[in-house]
């Protein structure tokens, strides 16, 4: 015999938890759950194809990822 499934936004209690209501359904983010920060911040840019290159190659030359190189480049100055 098939599962009957209901499905509902209405919390469901549970038999011993007290207080606390379970909502179907729902994940949600958890507490120390994903990548750790960083501290840097995304930018985009629009360069000419030849520069994009130039950086690519110069990057895998140093065996560097282009943010790093690029980061590395621009602290220089």
């Amino acid at each position: 015999m098939k599962k009957r499934i209901v499905y509902t936004d209405e919390p469901i209690v549970i038999g011993r938890r007290v207080g606390r209501d379970i909502l179907p359904a729902r994940g949600g983010a958890r507490p120390g759950a994903g990548r750790p920060p960083s501290g840097n911040k995304p930018v985009t840019l629009r360069l000419p194809p030849r520069l994009i290159a130039a950086v690519r190659r110069d990057a895998k030359r140093t065996g560097h990822t282009m943010s790093e190189f690029v980061a590395a480049r621009l602290s220089r100055r």
